[in-house]
């Protein structure tokens, strides 16, 4: 079982030229859950959703792709909302009408990882909520936490306050995703080394992994004492929506059919067996790509993806099918005096 907590929305997408709105169900969080119940795991989704139209449809769509929804908020609030407006090249820019009052927060039982991120960790009064629950949890240490900022200027406009929050969770998660807009909103001016040195060496953290990826550009892979850069798979674009949460999904679920949703085993491998980061870390930019493929928040399922990674070695894509197929990878050792 693996626990998701946070936003649940409806995303209203405005395509460029356009003033028709289509209604998808959406939100990082609910989309994670999503994503990795497609992928074959039991997931659950801590999140807050209204006794509304809107909540009905987001609900709706939850359950019947196998989400177990945990409600901790009040249902009397709306439904939140993303308008979400594309440009020509398919990238969505949002705005926002939130509500976010979870409380008594708990993992359900049984749960090998906890995921976390997005809006659910800025808003208030909601916001506290999850830190507390991620802290404790991280402290128990039996439980993989993972943490995705997804961060939306929009809604965090205080950049200090949102990087300082960015941090605290990294301190308490066991692998850190996030974008390269994410980090250059966060931590403006700062190189991937020394962003590494800030995530996933300084002080006392539990973090084993930091990924960072950069859309057309793939993701870059960094472990305490080495480094991997792969390449993204290139798509025709429909829209971006849901592409980074279709990849966490995937990255979390690949780290659970190589067992490795364990602190201790997530530990070894990556002392030891990073060959395997590498593979799951190719699929999850698969799973990006294939989402980029078609509208909305519309992450694969293993059949899908299995089917999408078979015709991509079909066409041998330099650098990453290939390289998925026969397990090659070079990890480049960190500079000396960091990470």
């Amino acid at each position: 079982m693996i626990t998701v907590v946070g936003e649940s929305l409806v995303d209203l997408v405005v395509k460029s030229g356009s003033d028709e709105l289509a209604a998808h169900p959406g939100g990082s969080p609910a989309n994670v859950a999503v994503g990795l119940s497609r992928l074959g795991q039991r997931t659950a989704l801590v999140t807050q959703i209204g006794a509304d139209g809107y909540g009905a449809l987001v609900r709706a769509h939850l359950e019947s792709n196998g989400v177990q929804v945990v409600l901790a908020g009040p249902t009397d609030a709306p439904t939140s909302q993303a308008l979400a407006r594309l440009d020509s090249s398919g990238a969505a820019t949002y705005q926002f009408k939130l509500n976010w009052d979870v409380r008594d927060l708990r993992i359900v039982q049984g749960s090998a990882a906890l995921h976390v991120g997005s809006l659910g960790l800025v808003l208030a009064p909601g916001d506290k909520q999850v830190l507390r629950l991620v802290e404790s949890v991280s402290a128990q240490g039996n439980v993989v936490t993972s943490y995705d900022p997804n961060v939306r200027p929009s809604v965090t406009t205080d950049r200090d306050a949102a990087a300082a929050t960015a941090e605290r969770v990294a301190a308490s998660a066991h692998i850190v995703k996030m974008s390269d807009e994410d980090a250059a909103f966060l931590f403006p001016h700062m190189d991937l080394d020394h962003l590494t040195t800030r995530l996933l060496t300084a002080g006392t953290r539990v973090t084993q992994l930091l990924i960072v990826t950069s859309g057309r550009r793939g993701a870059i892979v960094t472990t305490r004492d080495a480094r991997l850069s792969l390449p993204a798979v290139p798509v025709t674009v429909v829209d971006t929506l849901g592409a980074g949460d279709a990849f966490m999904a995937a990255l979390l679920a690949g780290l659970a059919s190589f067992q490795l949703l364990s602190p201790q085993a997530l530990a070894e491998s990556v002392r030891a067996g990073r060959e395997v980061l590498g593979y799951i870390v190719d699929r999850a930019l698969a799973a990006a790509a294939l989402t980029c493929t078609r509208p909305g928040a519309d992450p694969p399922t293993t059949e899908e993806l299995d089917a999408f990674l078979c015709l991509l070695a079909r066409h041998e894509r330099p650098g990453a099918s290939a390289q998925a197929a026969s397990g090659a990878r070079r990890w480049l050792p960190m500079r000396s005096g960091r990470a």
